[in-house]
């Protein structure tokens, strides 16, 4: 056995060797990338060993990775001497040199590596420097990094196999050590493994929608960060803290209300956020183009990436992974189909058509080439979007519908307000809410017993029994009293229910958000849904003509003549004031039992009709006050 240094040229690898000197064959081109750029940093740290070929040409039967890694820096053809050690050993022999190291050799464990580049950034290594020399991506070392910082409690439990990669990194999102071990010592108790979603829960990172979550994506943390917002990212999701969520949401809108601008200026009839049109512009026809006008390889990247998507959505396998890279294929898809849709519409078009902008997956995306409702066509060979196009239509006489559009962010929010309500109401209705419960398990179509409260309400149930696997949860629901379950099954209920993007108003026989609210008894569901109501935020958030339809059914139509003169913004404020104390709600929000206007025509004046209301304003209040007190004594 000799060392010496040979011709990057002159060396070949094992596998072309006769029949192979090389046991590796599965990897052999994995991560040669960031072994280049770590050998590009550091130098060759350890020699390749090699077999004589004959003629001045060596086979490498240890360190192949590392010869492709010189190729990779130098160019195969390229003389650079390369440190050897030559083993004279026979074709037999040299295999098993290269066995014995592949399979003798252990790779560092997760813990041990992720230490050692915390240590490396104590030593006064940069994130970039680090990427560089490991053949990292930036976020890559950031991950690294915050797994490597974790408690000794956490780490040493990772190594133990007490938890899982997943659980260890969910772990991150608590940024101080006493924090992540005071929740693993309570996840821990009594042996329950910790996994990754209850940390999670329990550190507030499941609080986020998933609206919200991909808007950190798109405004980007650190220009959250210096409008004075704080967030805790999560380095291996979209679990992010955040402090202020109505200030994420305007920087969105604000980026989204710019491109608006940009497309009018650039010519576009009109633009518009998605989320500001009526419900049914989703259906609002598209400019037909017969052929779309893709450039270089798009079309040759849309195939393939549509290709692989339908193979995915095929796969008798399906995790969250797969899931997130469907996504992702899906709108590339869709990005290059809207690159080349764009290129398709000259000045002339531009002129009569519009764009609907919106956020997906953490994406802007615009719709181009839309047709308002008033130009456009019916679909003849789709009905039900022929009749959903027709219901966006103005009046034909050209004037307003009798119910103006809200927003479909509106009318999320009124849901969330009507869920809210529904459950305050529901949990003073103890036969009810089991009755809502048993139907509810028995429309599930899972099989087995596949049981969890997932609605709008369901964090606040968390950790009931104090145990989350059947095999310790039962024995303590067993011991407790019939009245303690009835009082957990009824708070269950309330904090299962989940009305999102329902409304009242829909005409659907089968919709089970109607059919519970309807269920539910006025006496309580009238205060309830009032103490709920935002009224500031619809009468912000609807037109002027909705603002005076309230007026009038509140108050009056005298009175709503009487505000129709003013403008808007004092119209908002009015009705803000005083439809309130009347009872009114909008009709999204009104079940069968609802007991307020609109009336007979009011002629009262504004002040007696306030007063006269003001006692159904207090009951809400104390219905909700009692509401509170009952859920927190029976938590």
């Amino acid at each position: 056995m000799s060392d010496l240094q040979i011709p990057l040229n002159r060396l070949k690898f094992g596998h072309e060797d006769g029949a192979g000197i090389n046991a590796r064959v599965v990897g052999r081109d994995e991560g040669i990338a960031e072994l280049a750029a770590n050998i590009h940093a550091r130098g060759q740290i350890e020699n390749l060993v090699v077999k004589d070929m004959g003629d001045g040409f060596y086979a490498v039967s240890n360190g192949n990775r590392r010869l492709a890694a010189f190729h990779m820096i130098f160019g195969e053809h390229a003389e650079e001497p390369i440190n050897c050690t030559l083993r004279e050993v026979d074709e037999a022999g040299a295999f098993e040199d290269s066995l014995t190291t592949a399979v003798t050799a252990k790779q560092l464990h997760p813990v041990d590596q992720y230490e050692a580049f915390a240590k490396l950034e104590e030593r006064g290594k940069t994130n970039e420097e680090i990427a560089r020399q490991y053949g990292m991506s930036e976020k890559e070392v950031r991950q690294a990094l915050a797994l490597g910082r974790l408690s000794p409690k956490i780490r040493q439990a990772w190594r133990a196999g007490d938890i899982a990669a997943e659980a260890a990194q969910a772990f991150t999102l608590a940024l101080d050590h006493k924090t992540q071990d005071n929740v693993f010592d309570k996840l821990a108790k009594g042996g329950v493994r910790v996994q990754h979603w209850s940390v999670k829960r329990e550190l507030g990172a499941d609080a986020l929608d998933r609206d919200v979550a991909q808007l950190v994506e798109f405004v980007g943390a650190d220009a959250y960060r210096a409008r004075g917002g704080t967030i805790t990212e999560d380095l291996f999701g979209s679990s992010h803290i955040v402090s202020d969520e109505a200030l994420l949401k305007q920087m969105a809108r604000d980026l989204l209300s710019a491109k608006c601008e940009e497309l009018r200026a650039d010519g576009w009839a009109w633009a518009e956020i998605a989320g500001d049109l009526p419900q049914g512009a989703r259906w609002w026809p598209q400019s037909e183009i017969r052929k779309l006008p893709y450039e270089g390889d798009e079309l040759e990247r849309r195939t393939k990436a549509a290709a692989l998507a339908d193979e995915l959505e095929e796969s008798d396998e399906w995790n969250e992974a797969l899931h997130d890279q469907l996504d992702q294929l899906r709108l590339e898809v869709e990005t290059i189909d809207a690159a080349a849709r764009l290129r398709a519409f000259d000045a002339k078009k531009r002129k009569t058509l519009g764009c609907i902008v919106d956020v997906e997956e953490g994406k802007l995306t615009v719709l181009y080439g839309v047709k308002k409702p008033d130009n456009a066509k019916l679909s003849k060979g789709d009905p039900e979007a022929a009749k959903r196009v027709q219901a966006a239509l103005p009046a034909a006489n050209g004037k307003a519908p009798e119910e103006p559009e809200i927003s479909n962010a509106l009318l999320h929010r009124l849901s969330v307000q009507l869920t809210k309500a529904a459950a305050t109401a529901l949990i003073q209705d103890e036969q009810l809410a089991l009755s809502v419960l048993l139907a509810g398990f028995d429309c599930y179509d899972g099989e087995g017993v596949k049981v969890r409260a997932s609605g709008l309400g369901h964090r606040e149930v968390g950790g009931l029994l104090g145990a989350e696997d059947m095999k310790r949860s039962l024995p303590l629901a067993m011991a407790l009293k019939p009245a303690e379950r009835i009082s957990l099954l009824v708070q269950i209920a309330a904090n299962a229910l989940d009305f999102q993007t329902r409304a009242l108003d829909q005409e659907d026989d089968e919709d089970g958000a109607i059919a519970i609210c309807n269920a539910i008894d006025a006496k309580l569901f009238n205060p309830a849904m009032r103490g709920a109501f935002d009224a500031k935020d619809y009468f912000a958030g609807v037109s002027k003509a909705l603002c005076l339809k309230a007026i009038e059914e509140a108050l009056g139509a005298d009175m709503a003549r009487q505000q129709g003169k003013k403008q808007k913004a004092e119209i908002v404020a009015f009705a803000i004031e005083n439809v309130p104390a009347t009872g009114w709600l909008p009709t999204q929000l009104r079940h069968k039992g609802y007991d307020g206007p609109p009336k007979a025509k009011v002629k009262a004046a504004p002040a007696a009709a306030a007063k006269a209301k003001k006692p159904a304003k207090a009951a809400a209040k104390k219905s909700a006050k009692k509401a509170a007190k009952k859920t927190a004594k029976k938590r």
